[in-house]
């Protein structure tokens, strides 16, 4: 059956169900039908109406129904938990990256969102509860994870998870409101973004308009009123009848003064609308209302939206399990609502990261976009070795730590990056072997100066296979200082097609000037160097040493001769305050090696500073 015969037939059958045995239906328990709602007030702060422009045109002609239904992700449940306006916000979002199409499924993490909200936006830190203006604008400003990231828990944390997770919800620390943080897999996945938000004036037209034009759907919230949602928290009767098709109709007068005796907030997604569904109201007394003749009272005009008590609410809903019919008047009289838009997705496949990054179960070489990476093609290899070993006080053995490369090809440049603490370097000899070859990178230089973080470049092994064990050789040789060897890596650079009768250069240059990085400014700071010579690019690596107390706030990018910036770092949660990390930089291959290299790091996030300590960059060329 057509939903559009469906939308005349139900109104009959409900009042069959009413009335055909002369006796309303059995009533449903509040321990039956406790579905969770929200804080009261989390709306309080919106503009009215009033204050709002109305969106399109005053003559502007919109279709009798409406619906947005093919592109809404599946119904979600909010368990026990009062969160429901996070629900809204998530299938919002997931609605929106349908409508763009590229990501496939989204799924976001209503967990990592209530997170997000409390914590990173500092905003509802004493109440489960939230508004759509504070969840579209974290989900805008910091972003949101897929659910496999943070899956979210359908109970409230309580005294078995904190002590301090009991009494009055106002009273508790944010963890209970967030079930805690989220694991450092969240905290380092991808972040999926939506457009900032917007009110939206919530007259009927005006949403319809927004709606239709925009071919988006929008959160709206505010009061509950308990006897129209049929809710099991009503202290005036109920009529049970609606609560199969989701139809919830406009307040009666006994409604919203005894709702507002224990106010409550509720927030869902309007995804379309139908001006001809008819409902018959209810009166103070939980019955269907007629009038003083008999006759029935109608309401007219109800949107459609999209809940999340699940499945089990709304069963019989034509438009599916979990969605509801909601009153014109109750959306425009008692709610507010926020809109946002489309995002902008584009998804790159990373050729070097291990990731299907684009979804479409291929990864790095084996997908067709990377055909023409270098990285596939003339593979530029970067081998890592993050052990700590300690290094021994003035033993002439001292420590080794290897590197097995597994990919042949001949070398056309190499270089070595060294992370050693220790408190006196003039005590230290560093060697790299391979086979019968072995170059001293460091000899006992530096005097008392701490730490060896520096980046070596190496000539002795160009034209030999890179495949083969890597060491390198660390020797304390001098008594009363100890150190470690944190880390170091292997970057090799082969001749393309095993081709090196083009022997390459290398141009380096370095800015050590300190540049301080302004809180919570896109401006942020930036650092030029400039290189001169011949060639054209064939491996560039950027070195940055940078100390900050919060690094998932910092976007890093680098610019040649004013051109489109290339991300190099963006949202990493990285312990620690100080970072010194190599990029390589596949975006400029192919362009003149001469230039002017620009390295930007911006602070896009309140309340924690840093600097940029200095930076080096290193181009070979072809």
């Amino acid at each position: 059956m057509s939903g559009n015969k469906l939308r005349y037939l139900f109104p009959a059958l409900l009042l069959a169900l009413a009335c055909g045995d002369g006796s309303a239906p059995p009533d449903i328990t509040p321990e039956d039908d406790f579905f969770p709602i929200e804080a009261p007030g989390l709306y309080d702060d919106a503009p009215s109406n009033d204050e709002l422009a109305d969106e399109g045109k005053a003559d502007e002609v919109l279709p009798r129904q409406f619906d947005l239904m093919a592109t809404q992700s599946p119904m979600k449940n909010q368990g026990s938990r009062g969160v429901c306006s996070i629900f809204a916000t998530t299938a919002l979002a997931e609605h929106l990256y349908n409508v763009e199409g590229t990501l496939p499924n989204p799924d976001f993490s209503e967990q990592f969102l209530q997170w997000s909200t409390k914590v990173e936006a500092g905003r509802f830190t004493n109440t489960s509860g939230s508004s759509a203006q504070v969840n579209i604008d974290a989900f805008n400003r910091f972003g949101n994870v897929l659910t496999p990231e943070w899956p979210y828990e359908s109970r409230p944390w309580g005294a078995s998870d904190d002590e301090r997770c009991v009494g009055d919800e106002a009273t508790q620390p944010v963890v209970c409101h967030t079930n805690g943080n989220p694991p450092m897999s969240a905290l380092m996945a991808r972040r999926w973004r939506i457009p900032r938000g917007r009110f939206v004036s919530s007259r009927v037209n005006s949403l319809k308009s927004f709606m239709f034009n925009s071919g988006t759907a929008v959160q709206v919230g505010g009061d509950f009123f308990y006897q129209a949602w049929g809710h099991g928290g009503s202290r005036i009767p109920r009529y049970a009848g609606y609560r199969d098709f989701g139809y919830v109709t406009m307040p009666n007068d006994e409604d919203i003064r005894s709702s507002r005796e224990h106010r409550a907030g509720h927030s869902v997604t309007i995804v379309g609308w139908d001006d001809d569904l008819e409902v018959q109201a209810i009166d103070a007394e939980g019955n269907l209302a007629v009038d003083a003749s008999g006759n029935p009272v109608m309401q007219r005009g109800f949107f459609l939206f999209k809940n999340s008590w699940g499945s089990g609410w709304a069963t019989r809903n034509p438009m599916g399990a979990g969605y509801g019919w909601i009153q014109y008047e109750h959306v425009e009289r008692f709610m507010s609502a926020y809109g946002s838009g489309v995002p902008e997705v584009s998804l790159t496949e990373i050729c070097t990261d291990g990731i299907d990054n684009t979804f479409n179960d291929l990864v790095d070489c084996a997908d067709p976009a990377c055909a023409t990476d270098r990285a596939c093609i003339d593979p530029s290899g970067s081998y890592e070795n993050a052990t700590v070993i300690d290094i021994p006080d003035n033993t002439p053995a001292g420590i080794r730590s290897t590197i097995e490369v597994a990919e042949g090809g001949v070398i056309s440049s190499l270089s070595v990056d060294v992370d050693i603490t220790h408190t006196y370097r003039g005590d230290l000899i560093v060697a790299l072997e391979k086979g019968d070859t072995r170059v001293t990178l460091h000899e006992r230089e530096g005097a008392g100066e701490d730490d060896i973080r520096r980046t070596y470049e190496v000539r002795d092994f160009d034209g030999q296979d890179a495949a083969g064990t890597w060491t390198l050789h660390v020797v304390d040789a001098a008594r009363a200082d100890v150190g470690r060897l944190n880390r170091w890596a292997l970057n090799i650079t082969r001749c393309a097609g095993g081709d090196c009768d083009s022997t390459p250069t290398t141009l380096t240059g370095s800015n050590d000037t300190l540049r301080v990085i302004p809180d919570n400014d896109p401006a942020g700071a930036s650092s030029d160097i400039t290189l001169t010579g011949e060639g054209t690019i064939a491996t560039a690596r950027v070195t940055a040493n940078l100390t900050h107390t919060f690094f998932a706030d910092l976007l890093v990018t680098l610019r040649k001769d004013g051109g489109s910036p290339i991300e190099l770092m963006r949202e990493q949660y990285i312990s620690g305050t100080m970072l010194m990390r190599t990029f390589t930089v596949d975006g400029l291959n192919g362009q003149a090696a001469a230039g002017t290299y620009t390295l930007h790091v911006a602070d896009l996030a309140a309340s924690d500073e840093g600097t940029l300590n200095g930076w080096s960059i290193e181009v070979v060329t072809e």
